[in-house]
Protein backbone atom coordinates (compact mmCIF):
# COMPACT_ATOMS: atom_id res chain seq x y z
CA UNK A 1 0.00 0.00 0.00
CA UNK A 2 1.23 3.66 -1.33
CA UNK A 3 1.86 6.20 1.89
CA UNK A 4 -1.00 8.28 0.32
CA UNK A 5 -2.87 5.34 0.05
CA UNK A 6 -2.73 4.21 3.88
CA UNK A 7 -2.90 7.81 5.11
CA UNK A 8 -6.50 7.84 2.93
CA UNK A 9 -7.23 4.44 4.64
CA UNK A 10 -6.41 5.51 8.23
CA UNK A 11 -8.42 9.16 8.00
CA UNK A 12 -11.56 7.07 6.36
CA UNK A 13 -11.35 4.43 9.12
CA UNK A 14 -10.66 7.48 11.67
CA UNK A 15 -13.68 9.07 10.21
CA UNK A 16 -15.56 5.96 10.69
CA UNK A 17 -14.90 5.56 14.16
CA UNK A 18 -15.78 9.34 15.21
CA UNK A 19 -18.98 8.72 13.48
CA UNK A 20 -19.58 5.45 15.19
CA UNK A 21 -18.87 6.83 18.55
CA UNK A 22 -21.21 9.81 17.65
CA UNK A 23 -23.94 7.31 17.07
CA UNK A 24 -24.00 5.48 20.31
CA UNK A 25 -23.49 8.55 22.08
CA UNK A 26 -26.55 10.19 20.33
CA UNK A 27 -28.85 7.12 20.83
CA UNK A 28 -27.65 7.14 24.57
CA UNK A 29 -29.54 10.54 25.17
CA UNK A 30 -32.89 10.82 26.74
CA UNK A 31 -34.11 12.92 23.93
CA UNK A 32 -33.59 10.44 21.46
CA UNK A 33 -36.47 9.18 21.00
CA UNK A 34 -38.72 12.60 20.65
CA UNK A 35 -36.06 13.72 18.55
CA UNK A 36 -36.50 10.81 16.44
CA UNK A 37 -40.65 11.77 16.30
CA UNK A 38 -39.67 15.72 15.85
CA UNK A 39 -37.52 14.63 13.14
CA UNK A 40 -40.33 12.81 10.96
CA UNK A 41 -42.65 16.06 11.33
CA UNK A 42 -40.68 18.05 10.36
CA UNK A 43 -39.77 15.89 7.01
CA UNK A 44 -44.02 15.41 6.85
CA UNK A 45 -44.41 19.38 6.38
CA UNK A 46 -42.70 19.83 2.97
CA UNK A 47 -43.95 16.03 2.11
CA UNK A 48 -47.35 16.99 3.20
CA UNK A 49 -47.51 19.54 0.33
CA UNK A 50 -45.05 17.36 -2.68
CA UNK A 51 -46.30 14.10 -2.17
CA UNK A 52 -45.65 13.12 -5.44
CA UNK A 53 -42.54 14.73 -5.73
CA UNK A 54 -40.95 13.66 -2.12
CA UNK A 55 -41.74 10.28 -2.24
CA UNK A 56 -39.40 9.99 -5.08
CA UNK A 57 -36.86 12.40 -4.37
CA UNK A 58 -36.88 11.06 -0.72
CA UNK A 59 -35.47 7.78 -1.59
CA UNK A 60 -32.57 6.97 -0.91
CA UNK A 61 -30.26 6.96 -4.19
CA UNK A 62 -32.32 9.93 -5.23
CA UNK A 63 -31.56 12.09 -2.07
CA UNK A 64 -27.89 11.77 -2.73
CA UNK A 65 -28.30 12.93 -5.81
CA UNK A 66 -29.79 16.03 -4.60
CA UNK A 67 -27.21 16.27 -1.68
CA UNK A 68 -24.60 15.90 -4.50
CA UNK A 69 -26.10 18.91 -6.18
CA UNK A 70 -25.57 21.03 -3.12
CA UNK A 71 -21.90 19.38 -2.19
CA UNK A 72 -20.94 20.55 -5.52
CA UNK A 73 -22.17 23.83 -5.67
CA UNK A 74 -21.27 25.36 -2.36
CA UNK A 75 -17.70 23.21 -2.05
CA UNK A 76 -16.61 24.58 -5.24
CA UNK A 77 -15.45 27.56 -7.55
CA UNK A 78 -17.64 26.59 -10.14
CA UNK A 79 -20.60 23.96 -10.47
CA UNK A 80 -20.35 21.47 -13.07
CA UNK A 81 -23.41 19.56 -13.59
CA UNK A 82 -21.29 16.81 -15.25
CA UNK A 83 -19.47 16.38 -12.41
CA UNK A 84 -22.21 15.69 -10.23
CA UNK A 85 -23.44 13.44 -13.17
CA UNK A 86 -20.03 11.59 -13.29
CA UNK A 87 -20.26 11.03 -9.28
CA UNK A 88 -23.89 9.98 -9.14
CA UNK A 89 -23.17 7.51 -11.48
CA UNK A 90 -19.86 6.04 -10.22
CA UNK A 91 -21.34 6.14 -6.65
CA UNK A 92 -24.23 4.04 -8.49
CA UNK A 93 -27.41 6.43 -7.35
CA UNK A 94 -28.72 6.40 -10.70
CA UNK A 95 -28.36 6.02 -14.25
CA UNK A 96 -27.01 8.62 -16.38
CA UNK A 97 -30.52 9.05 -18.48
CA UNK A 98 -32.52 9.06 -15.07
CA UNK A 99 -30.05 11.96 -14.04
CA UNK A 100 -31.22 13.47 -16.76
CA UNK A 101 -34.67 13.03 -16.15
CA UNK A 102 -34.26 14.21 -12.81
CA UNK A 103 -32.01 17.29 -13.36
CA UNK A 104 -34.93 18.12 -16.09
CA UNK A 105 -37.65 17.69 -12.82
CA UNK A 106 -35.62 19.91 -10.95
CA UNK A 107 -35.42 22.97 -13.73
CA UNK A 108 -39.18 22.22 -14.25
CA UNK A 109 -40.14 22.60 -11.20
CA UNK A 110 -38.00 25.88 -10.60
CA UNK A 111 -35.79 24.04 -7.79
CA UNK A 112 -31.97 24.67 -10.14
CA UNK A 113 -31.24 26.87 -12.83
CA UNK A 114 -28.70 25.66 -15.64
CA UNK A 115 -27.16 27.48 -17.69
CA UNK A 116 -23.94 27.11 -20.21
CA UNK A 117 -20.40 27.66 -18.48
CA UNK A 118 -19.39 31.40 -19.19
CA UNK A 119 -15.86 30.21 -20.65
CA UNK A 120 -16.79 27.08 -22.17
CA UNK A 121 -19.97 26.21 -23.57
CA UNK A 122 -19.35 22.40 -23.85
CA UNK A 123 -20.03 22.43 -19.76
CA UNK A 124 -23.22 23.31 -18.05
CA UNK A 125 -22.87 25.09 -14.33
CA UNK A 126 -26.28 25.12 -12.65
CA UNK A 127 -27.36 27.02 -8.85
CA UNK A 128 -30.16 25.98 -6.78
CA UNK A 129 -32.82 28.05 -6.32
CA UNK A 130 -33.86 29.96 -3.85
CA UNK A 131 -37.65 28.22 -3.30
CA UNK A 132 -35.04 24.91 -3.14
CA UNK A 133 -32.72 26.29 -0.71
CA UNK A 134 -35.55 27.37 1.51
CA UNK A 135 -36.72 23.36 1.12
CA UNK A 136 -33.91 21.50 1.47
CA UNK A 137 -32.66 23.86 4.81
CA UNK A 138 -36.31 23.26 6.22
CA UNK A 139 -35.77 19.08 5.88
CA UNK A 140 -32.35 20.05 7.48
CA UNK A 141 -33.60 21.28 10.79
CA UNK A 142 -35.03 18.15 11.42
CA UNK A 143 -31.04 16.98 12.10
CA UNK A 144 -29.63 20.29 12.91
CA UNK A 145 -32.67 21.47 15.50
CA UNK A 146 -32.37 17.74 16.75
CA UNK A 147 -28.77 18.02 17.79
CA UNK A 148 -29.05 21.84 19.09
CA UNK A 149 -31.08 19.90 21.87
CA UNK A 150 -28.72 16.14 22.29
CA UNK A 151 -25.54 18.64 21.93
CA UNK A 152 -26.61 21.96 24.48
CA UNK A 153 -22.54 22.61 24.57
CA UNK A 154 -22.30 22.70 20.99
CA UNK A 155 -23.35 26.43 20.08
CA UNK A 156 -23.17 26.17 16.92
CA UNK A 157 -26.56 24.02 16.10
CA UNK A 158 -28.02 27.29 17.96
CA UNK A 159 -26.09 30.17 15.67
CA UNK A 160 -27.94 28.17 12.65
CA UNK A 161 -31.23 29.19 13.27
CA UNK A 162 -30.26 33.07 12.77
CA UNK A 163 -28.60 32.39 9.40
CA UNK A 164 -30.15 32.90 5.83
CA UNK A 165 -31.01 29.92 4.08
CA UNK A 166 -27.94 30.01 1.97
CA UNK A 167 -25.23 30.11 4.95
CA UNK A 168 -26.71 27.46 6.28
CA UNK A 169 -26.29 25.34 3.59
CA UNK A 170 -22.98 26.41 2.46
CA UNK A 171 -21.87 25.01 6.06
CA UNK A 172 -23.97 21.78 5.93
CA UNK A 173 -22.82 20.78 2.67
CA UNK A 174 -19.27 21.85 2.81
CA UNK A 175 -18.55 19.62 5.38
CA UNK A 176 -20.57 17.13 3.91
CA UNK A 177 -19.02 17.16 0.95
CA UNK A 178 -16.09 15.79 2.37
CA UNK A 179 -18.35 12.45 3.92
CA UNK A 180 -19.69 11.79 0.45
CA UNK A 181 -16.48 11.91 -0.79
CA UNK A 182 -14.96 9.83 1.76
CA UNK A 183 -17.89 7.23 1.47
CA UNK A 184 -19.26 7.96 4.91
CA UNK A 185 -22.93 7.92 4.41
CA UNK A 186 -25.55 6.61 6.50
CA UNK A 187 -26.43 3.78 3.99
CA UNK A 188 -22.35 2.96 4.23
CA UNK A 189 -22.03 2.92 7.55
CA UNK A 190 -25.51 0.91 8.02
CA UNK A 191 -25.82 -0.83 4.80
CA UNK A 192 -28.96 -3.08 6.70
CA UNK A 193 -30.80 0.03 6.00
CA UNK A 194 -31.34 0.14 2.50
CA UNK A 195 -33.48 -2.56 1.43
CA UNK A 196 -36.05 0.00 3.18
CA UNK A 197 -34.61 3.57 2.34
CA UNK A 198 -34.20 2.46 -1.24
CA UNK A 199 -37.96 2.41 -1.48
CA UNK A 200 -40.57 5.46 -2.59
CA UNK A 201 -41.21 7.10 0.83
CA UNK A 202 -38.93 4.55 2.47
CA UNK A 203 -37.32 6.68 4.84
CA UNK A 204 -40.61 8.25 6.24
CA UNK A 205 -42.72 4.69 6.15
CA UNK A 206 -39.76 3.30 8.52
CA UNK A 207 -40.20 6.30 10.93
CA UNK A 208 -43.82 5.94 10.63
CA UNK A 209 -44.37 2.21 11.55
CA UNK A 210 -41.84 3.08 14.43
CA UNK A 211 -43.38 6.08 15.68
CA UNK A 212 -46.86 4.52 15.25
CA UNK A 213 -45.83 1.33 17.36
CA UNK A 214 -44.15 3.12 20.13
CA UNK A 215 -46.03 6.48 20.48
CA UNK A 216 -46.60 7.12 24.22
CA UNK A 217 -50.14 6.40 24.14
CA UNK A 218 -49.24 2.62 22.86
CA UNK A 219 -47.46 2.30 25.80
CA UNK A 220 -44.80 0.58 24.23
CA UNK A 221 -46.52 -2.82 22.92
CA UNK A 222 -44.64 -3.05 19.70
CA UNK A 223 -47.61 -3.35 17.49
CA UNK A 224 -48.82 -0.89 14.89
CA UNK A 225 -51.84 0.32 15.19
CA UNK A 226 -52.83 2.42 12.11
CA UNK A 227 -54.31 0.03 9.02
CA UNK A 228 -52.36 -0.38 6.48
CA UNK A 229 -54.65 1.62 4.32
CA UNK A 230 -53.97 4.77 6.87
CA UNK A 231 -50.45 4.72 6.39
CA UNK A 232 -50.93 4.75 2.62
CA UNK A 233 -53.14 7.43 2.32
CA UNK A 234 -50.89 9.79 5.16
CA UNK A 235 -47.81 8.89 2.85
CA UNK A 236 -49.38 8.95 -0.71
CA UNK A 237 -48.20 5.63 -1.57
CA UNK A 238 -50.40 2.55 -2.38
CA UNK A 239 -51.49 -0.06 -0.13
CA UNK A 240 -49.56 -2.46 -2.33
CA UNK A 241 -46.40 -0.69 -1.94
CA UNK A 242 -46.77 -0.91 2.28
CA UNK A 243 -47.79 -4.73 1.72
CA UNK A 244 -44.94 -4.97 -0.49
CA UNK A 245 -42.52 -3.63 2.14
CA UNK A 246 -43.85 -5.53 4.96
CA UNK A 247 -43.49 -8.65 3.21
CA UNK A 248 -39.88 -8.72 3.00
CA UNK A 249 -39.82 -6.73 6.22
CA UNK A 250 -41.33 -10.74 7.79
CA UNK A 251 -38.89 -12.20 5.55
CA UNK A 252 -35.69 -10.36 7.04
CA UNK A 253 -37.33 -10.94 10.16
CA UNK A 254 -37.98 -7.15 11.31
CA UNK A 255 -41.82 -7.73 11.24
CA UNK A 256 -44.50 -10.44 12.22
CA UNK A 257 -48.15 -10.39 11.11
CA UNK A 258 -50.61 -11.37 13.22
CA UNK A 259 -54.55 -11.72 12.89
CA UNK A 260 -56.31 -8.94 10.83
CA UNK A 261 -53.29 -7.74 9.21
CA UNK A 262 -51.67 -6.56 12.97
CA UNK A 263 -48.28 -5.82 12.54
CA UNK A 264 -46.24 -6.48 15.02
CA UNK A 265 -41.97 -4.62 14.95
CA UNK A 266 -39.92 -6.79 16.33
CA UNK A 267 -36.35 -5.54 18.18
CA UNK A 268 -34.27 -6.04 14.89
CA UNK A 269 -36.33 -3.64 13.38
CA UNK A 270 -35.93 -1.36 16.50
CA UNK A 271 -32.64 -1.74 16.43
CA UNK A 272 -32.40 -0.91 12.84
CA UNK A 273 -34.63 2.62 12.75
CA UNK A 274 -32.51 3.44 16.28
CA UNK A 275 -29.32 3.15 14.59
CA UNK A 276 -30.07 4.32 10.94
CA UNK A 277 -31.45 7.36 12.73
CA UNK A 278 -27.82 7.65 14.97
CA UNK A 279 -26.25 7.63 12.67
CA UNK A 280 -28.46 10.23 10.61
CA UNK A 281 -27.61 12.81 13.44
CA UNK A 282 -23.93 12.02 14.19
CA UNK A 283 -23.02 12.47 10.10
CA UNK A 284 -25.22 15.98 10.15
CA UNK A 285 -23.01 16.78 12.98
CA UNK A 286 -19.92 15.77 11.62
CA UNK A 287 -21.16 17.46 8.70
CA UNK A 288 -21.78 20.93 10.12
CA UNK A 289 -18.98 20.71 12.30
CA UNK A 290 -16.36 20.01 9.18
CA UNK A 291 -18.32 23.13 7.30
CA UNK A 292 -17.61 25.21 10.24
CA UNK A 293 -13.64 23.97 10.12
CA UNK A 294 -13.81 24.68 6.64
CA UNK A 295 -15.07 27.99 6.85
CA UNK A 296 -12.50 29.23 9.65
Amino acid sequence: MKLVDQGSFMHVSSLKLDIGNTAQALERHEDFESCIRAHYQVLLGPYSKRPFFYKSAMKYSRLMVSFALFSEYFSKPTALLCEVKAFCVARGYCSRNSLESIFLLFRALGFMVVDAHPEDSRFRVYAPSDEACREVRLMLTSITDSLALMCPEKDLFRTMREMDDRSFLALYFKGFAQILADEMTVDVLLPDCYWLVKKDAGHLLMLAIYNDAFSPENERMTFKSSSYLALAQQLSVSKTHIIRMVREGVEKGYFKVHAKKQLEVLPAFVRLVRRFMAFSFAVGLHAVERGKRDAC
